[in-house]
């Protein structure tokens, strides 16, 4: 058995099912919002915002968003505005609605208020973490850089470069390049058995595969890196002029998520995947179409994803990601990027689906104590109103030969009814059995759970402790 159920159970593989029948699996997308969240408003940004950068979830419940300027020359003036590339700020109490503060930290040419924290010269893809257990340097950032007018992988500078920071806003370099490592570059918002973790490009990636591919490095204190390793690359089932141009990944409930910026080349265009790992380094790709996709205007030809992976806002997973109405192949007068959100129910990214009827059994586990308790949703029709749910889950319960356990099976098997995921808010998904039983007297006990759904959509299931 390779699942654990002290935590919420993913359905992404088969590994917690014996069998089952007339059910499918079902990968959702995130749903785009249809204006973007920031836009370049202010005249030191050009016309072009990129979400290469961070959003930060702050001490005091607000938000931070760390984001780049790309104006190109086009777009600005030597001597009287800064060309692009700055890491600027903007700040939320809610996640949705943002503001960018006046700052006079980083006087720009003709401006010497603004909204900037670092001018790197020429510099790409800022990844900030949050790291409170680092009393001196809780803030930590990852800047690409290389020596303005060229992009030679041999200059000295060409490579990754570590930041820190008290407070987020006033950052000191590091002396030296911290790893030769290529433009998109994102750390992971928690550590990885101690260490900080970077998904990157490696320098030898046109020779090893050609096209951009997906290396993993780590660290035991940001400055320290081990040589990049190859991770993730284009298979067969890719077409041949697909390229992986970046992935931010996180963590969570076992497995490492990753937002694969898959980028066609024959036509430009870039939308983020949906990968899945167990280790960080073996990664699966079930749904080979867009997590986050074209879904507007703004966003028609780009829509690559923050480092930080989702917030978690009410009953959302919220994903901040830019969006380009046109992609690499720009002129002076078509240049426009902004910052917007998708979002999709927490934990909600697979199901297993039934219409009239379906079920499945899982392997023999052994019951840690606590109750049943589903992330789910009955609703005959999956696009009505969220709280119309004539559909239902039974459960029962074998033992680990498949004998029916006759006190939970049968005529007393349990029931749930109901959407976990309703209007702004997470409602109880606990299975509730004939008089009032509770599987915590099962405790320690070994047995199988069989789930029956009718209407009904199963995305996790764990014991509630």
């Amino acid at each position: 058995m390779d699942f654990s159920i002290n935590r919420p159970v993913y359905l992404f593989s088969d590994d917690p099912i014996a069998h089952q029948q007339r059910l499918v699996r079902r990968w959702f997308p995130a749903t785009v919002f249809p204006h973007p969240s920031l836009v370049p408003d202010q005249p030191y940004e050009g016309s072009f915002l990129a979400m290469f950068g961070t959003v930060v979830p702050l001490p005091d419940n607000r938000y931070r968003m760390y984001y780049q300027d790309f104006q190109h020359r086009g777009h600005w003036v030597a001597g009287r505005n800064p060309p692009g590339g700055k890491v600027m700020i903007a700040e939320s109490d809610d996640g949705f609605r943002w503001n960018k503060p006046s700052l006079d930290l980083v006087p720009l040419p003709g401006y010497p208020v603004s909204n900037t924290v670092i001018l790197p010269g020429s510099g790409d893809s800022p990844s900030v973490i949050h790291d409170p257990t680092d009393t001196d340097n809780p803030w930590k950032l990852i800047l690409f850089q290389h020596q303005p007018g060229t992009f030679d992988p041999s200059e000295p500078m060409w490579g990754l470069h570590a930041y820190f920071s008290r407070d987020g806003l006033r950052w000191v370099k590091h002396p030296d390049r911290v790893l030769q490592a290529g433009d998109r570059t994102n750390v992971m918002p928690d550590r990885v058995n101690g260490h900080y973790v970077i998904y990157t490009r490696g320098t030898d990636t046109w020779t090893r595969y050609p096209g951009r591919t997906i290396c993993r490095s780590e660290s035991p204190d940001f400055i320290h890196w081990t040589q990049p390793e190859l991770v993730l690359f284009p298979d067969l089932d890719d077409e041949p002029d697909i390229e992986f141009y970046g992935m931010s990944v996180f963590e969570r409930h076992g497995w490492h998520f990753g937002l694969l910026e898959y980028w066609d080349g024959a036509r430009d265009l870039l939308a983020t995947h949906l990968a899945i790992s167990r280790d960080g380094i073996h990664w699966m790709r079930p749904a080979r179409t867009p997590f986050i996709g074209p879904a507007f205007d703004w966003n028609r030809a780009w829509s690559g994803c923050a480092s930080n992976g989702p917030l978690f806002i009410r009953d959302q997973m919220v994903f901040y990601f830019g969006g380009r109405w046109t992609s690499h192949s720009y002129d002076t007068a078509q240049q426009y990027g902004a910052i917007g959100y998708a979002s999709l129910g927490i934990d909600r990214f697979c199901a297993l689906e039934a219409t009239t009827g379906g079920q499945f059994e899982t392997a023999p586990l052994c019951w840690p104590g606590g109750e049943l308790e589903l992330n789910a949703d009955t609703r005959e029709s999956f696009n009505s109103h969220p709280g119309m749910c004539n559909g239902r889950i039974e459960v029962e319960l074998f033992d680990a030969s498949g004998t029916p356990l006759p006190e939970w099976s049968g005529d007393n098997r349990g029931t749930f009814s109901g959407n976990t995921h309703c209007r702004n808010r997470i409602n109880p998904g606990l299975v509730q059995w004939k008089s009032d039983r509770t599987l915590h007297t099962l405790q320690g006990r070994t047995f199988r759970i069989r789930f029956h759904l009718v209407h009904a959509r199963l995305f996790t299931f764990s014991a509630r402790t």
